[in-house]
């Protein structure tokens, strides 16, 4: 199917963009970003690598972190259906499939693979999850050599550096809202001067080392969220008795956000879609935000003052 090119300037992108950051930034807490002065800031080619635990929430903190367009790749069969592969291209996402999908499937992956490399080309990101799966859980599963088939396909097609940028997106709660998250991005690993320092090795062995560098990377970057303070219990009880009333209210004022929530998660399987599906349900109202904080916020803290009271 033929489509625009994603690095292109779409109308109406950046408003999107814009949009998207500000209703994420309702579903936290807190969101902050380290590591900024690690971004090359040449011309080179740039592939960002992040860890891949909440779904489409997580190219979603992609763009919060790294604050312009972003393009990305994403499991081929979502792009079944035509009208909706027509707004994943204008969302600057390519199909790339996997193995499960079968052999003549993976072939395709070649003209995606040129499709990244001519978005490398004309200076703008692509970011590609290395695991090749999601998984709601700290850690990280083992790293694919695909990314860095691409970074060395971009490296032998463009004269330029081409770098991998590790990023590590810390949640602190996957199945709570208003929880603190953090995108912090790593140094970048140079793939052209990695497989010159290592020119003596078969290929293969190249590209293990590059995928072990990559999680030792991400690696250093997730599970960082300090831990609460757990203390003050009596007061904390007096203060959530005197919140009850606010709680009411902003239950009954937030109740197209939360209660669609609980319908909708109940019916999915993967845990892992419920930061995705509040991220939606807070694009589709944004007049319910300040209910809606207010009511995660207190419901929040009385989990947590509960989970003290049993310790």
């Amino acid at each position: 199917m033929e489509h625009r090119k994603i690095w292109e300037r779409y109308p109406g992108y950046e408003l999107l963009r814009w949009y998207a950051r500000w209703s994420l930034r309702s579903c936290f807490r807190s969101m902050t970003v380290e590591g900024r002065e690690h971004i090359p800031t040449d011309d080179g080619a740039l592939l960002l690598a992040p860890n891949h635990c909440a779904t489409l929430l997580d190219p979603m903190s992609t763009l919060y972190g790294f604050d312009a367009a972003v393009g990305f790749g994403a499991r081929s069969d979502i792009f079944a259906n035509p009208k909706v592969a027509r707004m994943l291209y204008w969302l600057r996402i390519l199909p790339i499939a996997r193995e499960r999908n079968g052999l003549s499937e993976v072939a395709k992956n070649f003209e995606v693979f040129d499709e990244i490399v001519d978005c490398l080309a004309h200076d703008m990101p692509f970011c590609l999850y290395a695991e090749g799966r999601h998984r709601p859980e700290r850690g990280l599963l083992p790293i694919k050599k695909g990314i860095f088939r691409v970074a060395k396909q971009a490296v032998d097609a463009l004269d330029k550096p081409v770098r991998v940028l590790p990023m590590g997106l810390d949640y602190e709660y996957f199945f709570r809202g208003q929880g603190r998250a953090a995108i912090r991005f790593g140094e970048p690993i140079d793939v052209g001067e990695f497989f010159a320092a290592h020119a003596d090795l078969p290929e293969a062995e190249v590209y293990r080392l590059l995928c072990e560098e990559l999680r030792e990377r991400i690696l250093a970057l997730i599970g960082r969220i300090p831990e609460r303070r757990h203390g003050r219990i009596l007061l904390r009880i007096l203060a959530s008795i005197l919140m009850l009333p606010v709680f009411v209210l902003c239950a009954v004022g937030s109740i197209l956000i939360w209660l669609p929530l609980l319908i909708i998660m109940s019916r999915i399987k993967d845990k892992a879609w419920t930061h995705t599906v509040r991220f939606v349900l807070h694009l589709l109202f944004p007049v319910l935000w300040p209910f809606h904080i207010f009511f995660e916020r207190i419901l929040r803290y009385w989990l947590e003052l509960a989970e003290d009271l049993k310790k």
